[in-house]
């Protein structure tokens, strides 16, 4: 049998026993995660004018979407809120698929498990399988499909189809043809990065990945192989002549657990150097002012996506590696606060700017993306500091996460309303209805 058919078998035959607790607690803290990333998000432009729009078909029944006091068909629900737990550039990332799986596969799993009146475990092997797609399929097709393809829109398709159909209990033909359906429905370049555009891409993959599902419980017919056939999605999204399974045998570890959590509220292109800059920070005593040069050396994707100074607007100077060590160096951090208008136009960062250096080291691209090899050298008055990186940091403590969630949802709501949303997360149960969830969310979301 081939590909597709022996990852929908895998995904179909996924049962709890095979969750441990670690992984349990885990998609527990990237719920929060995305929660928090979505409500703090929730007075930008872009997510503005997404509840402009969705408020015009709200109403008392159907899904949660954040930060609408109503309720919304479940397709519906599924795009703003993927669109708005990605708009921060701060939700999690999986390295080796170069995708961000919780901003697809949680509002897809969350969308359906309400619509359906589906348990909180239900919902847990939903979002297990819909991780366990997203990083599988776009782990066969990197790093050649990212060149053009942005694989969390992409690949997100079949995750979300995933998630749904596993929570719509389908068989291993039907999730088959719910991902014969997704494949004609994915997309996302990477053309849109640095604008709101982006965001519709995973939002996309969201409602996409939910109507696959949906139509593929109804029936409805769609190539059972689309991975792996002629002219199927391998070939036309990546030009592969076959595709194989990445990251070991099905089932030696879930996929989710490669998952990691971001840091810095920035494109994860540069949190290696970031983490680079950091560590010189912490053990060696400099001020910004004693900067000579900074030379950032990375693997040719970052430097493509990221290796421009840029600071016309917050989304943009996320995507500029220059940007964000100019920040983190003057700050010692890089969070949303890093990117205030008062910082972005700061006379500080643009003296900064003059200094900073990003370089396409090919050593480092070869390594990519298994690894995410960054190095800083700072030049210093009779001194020179060097420090690289292989892979971000994205294991942060429950704490950090805690803390986290906390600072990202006062952006917007009541410290009693943030500590409701914590609490209502943390009360879920095996048993408890995905839905209690959505109502704490309505009620306390709304803004």
């Amino acid at each position: 049998m081939g590909y597709t058919y022996e990852l929908c078998r895998f995904l179909c035959g996924l049962t709890s026993e095979a969750v441990t607790d670690t992984v349990r607690n885990d998609v527990g803290m990237k719920t929060l995660d995305w929660l928090g990333c979505a409500v703090g998000a929730l007075r930008l432009p872009a997510a503005r004018s997404l509840m402009e729009v969705l408020s015009d078909v709200a109403g008392e029944k159907g899904c949660t979407a954040v930060g609408l006091g109503g309720k919304v068909p479940a397709p519906y629900a599924a795009f703003s809120n993927g669109a708005v737990g990605h708009a921060l550039e701060y939700d999690d990332v999986n390295k080796v698929s170069i995708t961000h799986p919780g901003a697809v596969v949680i509002p897809a799993a969350f969308a359906a498990a309400e619509k359906y009146d589906r348990t909180y475990e239900e919902y847990v092997l939903a979002v297990v399988s819909g991780y366990e797609a997203m990083i599988r399929l776009g782990a066969s097709l990197n790093p050649s499909h990212y060149e053009y393809w942005h694989t969390t829109g992409t690949c997100g398709a079949f995750a979300a189809a995933a998630a749904a159909g596993k929570l719509l209990n389908l068989d291993t033909e039907g999730m088959q043809r719910a991902f014969g359906i997704a494949a004609t429905m994915a997309s996302g370049l990477v053309a849109v990065f640095g604008t709101d555009a982006k965001i519709v891409n995973v939002g996309n993959a969201a409602q996409n990945g939910l109507t696959a599902a949906e139509l593929a419980s109804k029936g409805f017919t769609a190539p059972t192989d689309v991975f792996e056939r002629k002219k199927g999605y391998a070939q036309a999204a990546s030009g592969p002549a076959s595709v194989s399974f990445r990251g070991g045998a099905l089932g030696k570890k879930l996929m989710i657990e490669d998952s990691y959590y971001k840091i810095h509220a920035s494109c994860g292109h540069t949190h290696s150097a970031l983490d680079a800059l950091f560590s010189l920070m912490k053990t060696s005593d400099f001020k910004a002012e004693d900067v000579q040069k900074i030379e950032i050396r990375a693997y040719r994707k970052a430097v493509e996506l990221t290796g421009e100074f840029r600071n016309a607007s917050e989304t943009e100077a996320k995507f500029s590696m220059p940007y964000c060590i100019a920040a983190g160096l003057l700050r010692g951090k890089v969070t949303l606060e890093e990117f205030s208008p008062e910082l972005l136009h700061s006379p500080e960062v643009e003296s900064l700017r003059k200094k900073i250096i990003v370089r396409e080291d090919s050593d480092y691209t070869r390594l990519y993306p298994e690894k995410r090899k960054e190095s800083v050298r700072i030049l210093l008055p009779g001194r020179t500091l060097y420090q690289e990186v292989d892979l971000p940091d994205g294991k942060p403590t429950r704490e950090f996460l805690v803390k986290k969630f906390r600072s990202l949802a006062e952006r917007n709501l009541s410290e009693k309303k943030a500590e409701n949303i914590l609490h209502s997360v943390w009360s879920m149960t095996p048993e408890t209805p995905v839905g209690e969830l959505g109502e704490a969310i309505t009620e306390n979301c709304a803004i």
